[in-house]
């Protein structure tokens, strides 16, 4: 693991020794999109409701991107969001055929949890209240340092490195900020990488691994997926995993073992449908309690004149790790990208 520490400064090192960059360009990105969701239940007493609410997205992105003088390219971007909170971003440097690094705040991670995902509108347990729904480990809340391969590899395979000097989430630090110590994970990797073999397919892996210093159990996790397009039909399947944290003698929830399938079709142009099913279980030390929820999702989305409109219902079961607790979700949404 030293090593790779050490290829990591390495890396970031260099990418700094090179000469003046050109004036770049600046853009401002984001999505007029305003949603309408109802929670609903039928049925038992543990059932959850929580009524009807209308939003508007509040982000949007600025960019900047240019050349440096030795034909390298450079990116930055800057999310404001809420009130007028700076967060997520990141500067990229594209070293050409060497490949490129990315220094993220907040910016992103390299998890293939929901790769798989054919969802017109968004993968079911991402859209809106989600259930608790628990999922390998990511990088993406951290700041870091990732390196990506070059484009070019055979079967169009791209793999990617990030590092994560200290796990604190969601820190938006300046220039010569200091880190914080985790009381748990002191620092973390995460690694990935997908390829197309044939056509139509597309296959992929990531890993999630912190620097855990429990004595019963380590946590980790990872997922794998594969898509497949065939003309208007394409298909979707992927597993995730993660392992919790446990010292000696420990009980609970030892693991989360997670399957995703969906299945999408393009009607025409304009309008999409798609189905999908997520199915988490919920590993307990002693095998005696554990549990699986169940989401199940429709959904449309079409779009005209510049503008797409989407539905989404999604059905939970055993919502929230609980016996019998039941929920629906529906989603209205209009969005206009800029």
């Amino acid at each position: 693991m030293n090593i790779l520490k050490k290829l990591a400064y390495s890396i970031l090192a260099s990418v700094f020794v090179f000469a003046n960059a050109n004036a770049g360009e600046l853009s401002v990105t984001g999505a007029a999109k305003a949603t309408y969701t109802i929670l609903s239940v039928d049925g038992s007493e543990t059932d959850d409701s929580a009524g009807k609410g209308i939003g508007i997205a509040n982000e949007f992105t600025l960019g900047a991107s240019g050349e440096l003088d030795n034909g390298w390219t450079w990116s930055m971007n800057q999310d404001i969001d809420g009130a007028t909170v700076q967060d997520d971003k990141s500067i990229v440097i594209g070293m050409g055929g060497m490949g490129s690094v990315k220094i993220n705040i907040s910016d992103g991670g390299l998890q293939k949890n929901f790769s798989s995902s054919q969802s017109v509108y968004g993968t079911p347990v991402d859209n809106g209240e989600g259930g608790t729904y628990t999922d390998a480990g990511d990088t993406g809340a951290m700041n870091t340092v990732r390196y990506t391969t070059p484009s070019g590899l055979p079967l169009d395979a791209v793999v990617a490195v990030q590092y994560a000097p200290y796990t604190g989430a969601a820190d938006n630090n300046s220039s010569n900020a200091a880190g914080a110590l985790d009381a748990l994970h002191e620092s973390a990797f995460e690694y990935a990488v997908s390829m197309s073999p044939i056509e139509g397919l597309e296959v992929g892996a990531s890993y999630y691994d912190p620097d855990d210093p429990s004595k019963g159990q380590q946590e980790e996790g990872g997922a794998y997926y594969a898509t497949y397009a065939l003309g208007a039909v394409s298909f979707g399947y992927g597993k995730s995993y993660k392992a919790t944290s446990l010292d000696n003698g420990d009980t609970g929830t030892e693991a989360y073992d997670n399957t995703q399938m969906s299945i999408a079709f393009n009607v025409n142009d304009n309008l999409s449908v798609s189905f999908e099913d997520i199915e988490s279980e919920q590993q307990d030390v002693t095998n005696s309690n554990d549990i699986t929820m169940d989401v199940q999702s429709v959904q449309a989305s079409y779009t005209v004149a510049g503008m797409t409109l989407s539905i989404s219902n999604e059905d939970y079961d055993n919502h929230d790790y609980t016996t019998g607790n039941k929920m629906k979700e529906t989603n209205f949404a209009m969005s206009i990208a800029f």
